[in-house]
């Protein structure tokens, strides 16, 4: 059995020094048929998951992430960290938490990504954006 203490900094090591070089290692940090989720994306395997960070390399300018806390208990990690990068010359910086299994060898068979796409992301578009802002007013008690 890996120590998953190890594993985890380990892991946040790769999260927060990725270069588009490290996705060749990415069937180092994850398990074969491992599941990747976030707002967008819900993927199984290796394959898709490096699919998931090339995308991410090839779209955006400068991306990184900052961990600002973890905590390990048994085999399930969350972080809560900081992605930050510019899309189309507009930075942005996205707050989220994400829950990571690793199996008996250390590696990751399971992380999913919570965050608020629609505060983080969508309420900045132009259109929809102004639409969401209008329903959340009405929504809102006070």
């Amino acid at each position: 059995m890996a120590d998953q203490t190890k594993a985890l900094a380990s892991y946040i090591h790769f999260y927060e020094q990725m270069t588009r070089d490290d996705l060749a290692r990415v069937s180092a940090i994850f398990t074969k048929q491992a599941r990747f989720k976030d707002p967008f994306n819900d993927v199984y395997g290796v394959e898709r998951i490096s699919t998931i960070f090339y995308h991410m390399f090839n779209t955006l300018t400068a991306p990184k992430f900052i961990v600002e806390e973890s905590i390990l208990e048994g085999d399930v990690a969350y972080i809560k960290w900081q992605f930050t990068g510019s899309l189309k010359n507009k930075t942005f910086k996205l707050t989220g938490v994400s829950r990571v299994v690793f199996d008996q060898q250390g590696l990751v068979s399971e992380h999913i990504d919570y965050w608020d796409a629609s505060e983080q992301f969508y309420m900045k578009l132009p259109i929809i954006g102004g639409l969401l802002r209008l329903i959340r007013k009405l929504a809102a008690s006070s």
